[in-house]
């Protein structure tokens, strides 16, 4: 009886740490992988933050450089904002421009031509077509017009925004 006692006795306590080791090892495993993504994610967050900041950056230079001559729209264009990876950071980056003074690069053709769901598609539309310039001129107006037009966007009901932006544009 001794002797299946000592047998026994270190067996079930064996036994005993590897399932308690079983139930508890997954939950440390668990934190440690989630440190490292939550790491990740907060290295991708100040990176996304960087890119809207520099591309704010790089469009209020220009707009100070260029003064009247330059729209913000073709600021916001020049400083690669076709580049940002979600539309919220168009936003951003426009809510930006404008809290520091400048005109809203998508004045006069949002929300009735290009809703703001619509931004970076349509920065990236306007920068690779073909016979359209967005850095100059009103081809980004007339571009505004047609990707109503091909999306099923109704006329706005007062264009007088728009009217408005293609004089300004026409006599800078």
């Amino acid at each position: 009886m001794n002797a299946l006692a000592l047998v026994m006795l270190p067996l079930l306590a064996g036994a005993l740490v590897c399932l308690a080791r079983w139930f508890v090892s997954p939950y440390p495993i668990y934190m440690q992988i989630r440190k490292e993504l939550d790491t990740l994610t907060d290295a991708k967050k100040k990176e996304r933050a960087k890119a809207v900041e520099g591309c704010f950056e790089r469009s209020a230079a220009l707009l100070k450089q260029h003064g009247s001559v330059l729209l913000a729209f073709h600021a916001l264009s020049r400083a690669e904002g076709h580049r940002l990876e979600a539309n919220e950071e168009v936003v951003e980056v426009c809510d930006l421009m404008y809290e520091a003074g400048y005109d809203h690069p998508f004045e006069g053709i949002s929300p009735g031509y290009v809703p703001e769901k619509d931004w970076l598609s349509f920065l990236r539309h306007v920068k690779h077509a073909p016979n359209i310039n967005p850095e100059k001129g009103k081809d980004y107006i007339d571009a505004a017009d047609r990707w109503r037009q091909d999306h099923g966007y109704p006329v706005p009901p007062e264009d007088a925004g728009y009217v408005a932006l293609v004089e300004r544009t026409l006599l800078r």
